[in-house]
């Protein structure tokens, strides 16, 4: 017995400092974002410009794709989960917002044609592009393909976008609730007038579409906090604990407080000054809100 303390001996801090690892740890944070269909709610939003982009790739002369982006993105997503085929969209991109790697590529996408000629490629004031959706069509539990009008360069397609739903949540920033898309397509650019150098540079033009929408009119900035959601949103992404609770109650001020779990029945009557505390199926923060 002796022998075996004495082997012991030299592990018990470090079983000690494990166990005050363990006591001490905190959950780690929930991204806000979560691929969960039952956190979209039916709605108008727009398009959030500073994170949608769209990329576009295109093989030149052979050797090796060519890569550049389109962002500052404007539109209205009016999006009904329950009833898919009703949603619309309608999207401007400014062409004059082309990102490449090299400054004088950037400058020939943009130069004017030369004598008042045509330009070889977009010109140097150039119309947005724009696309205006004509149907939508559920293709999987979280996809869906998107057909529309496509107008770029003064000419209008149709195209189909192959869109796949990332992501829904609240925006931690500024309380948005905000969901999220990947989309891919492929277009001609001899389709729409931009021949130059074809086949060299390949006809095909493929289209990498990451965008983000927030629900209109929920602004945090227009918003009054009459339920002390703006303290206890310091809470998101913990799990629910009596602890928690507490701490909650104390930063919102009072106790008029709902947990929401998923599923949860609650009644529909709105009431400014009670907080409701949404969870997500590990029973984590996900949302603070009034109401």
């Amino acid at each position: 017995m002796k022998s075996f303390a004495l082997a012991l001996a030299p592990a018990l801090p470090l079983l000690a400092l494990t166990g005050i690892a363990a006591a001490t740890a905190q959950p780690a944070p929930q991204i806000p974002g979560q691929r969960d269909a039952s956190r979209v709610a039916a709605g108008t939003y727009t398009i959030d410009g500073a994170h949608t982009q769209v990329g576009w790739r295109v093989s030149h002369f052979g050797f090796n794709d060519y890569l550049g982006l389109f962002g500052d993105a404007k539109g209205t997503l009016r999006l009904d989960p329950r009833n898919l085929a009703a949603t619309s969209l309608d999207v401007t991109l400014p062409v004059t917002s082309v990102a490449v790697s090299s400054a004088g590529l950037r400058e020939h996408l943009l130069r004017p044609g030369k004598d008042g000629g045509k330009p070889d490629f977009f010109g140097a004031a150039p119309a947005d592009a724009r696309f205006v959706s004509t149907a939508v069509r559920r293709t999987g539990p979280t996809r869906a393909d998107v057909t529309g009008n496509f107008t770029l360069n003064g000419v209008t397609r149709p195209v189909t976008i192959a869109a796949e739903f990332v992501g829904a949540g609240a925006n931690p920033m500024n309380k948005r609730g905000t969901v999220g898309f990947h989309g891919r397509t492929a277009i001609k650019r001899s389709d729409f007038g931009l021949s130059y150098a074809l086949p060299m540079i390949a006809d095909r033009v493929e289209l990498d579409i990451s965008v983000a929408f927030e629900r209109a009119g929920e602004s945090a900035a227009v918003t009054r906090d009459t339920c002390g959601a703006e303290a206890a949103g310091a809470m998101i992404g913990r799990k629910d604990t009596a602890a928690l609770r507490s701490e909650v109650a104390e930063a919102a001020g009072h106790d008029r407080i709902r947990w929401i779990a998923p599923g949860t029945m609650v009644t529909q009557d709105r009431r400014e000054d009670r907080l409701n505390v949404d969870l997500d199926d590990g029973g984590v923060v996900t949302r603070v809100r009034c109401g």
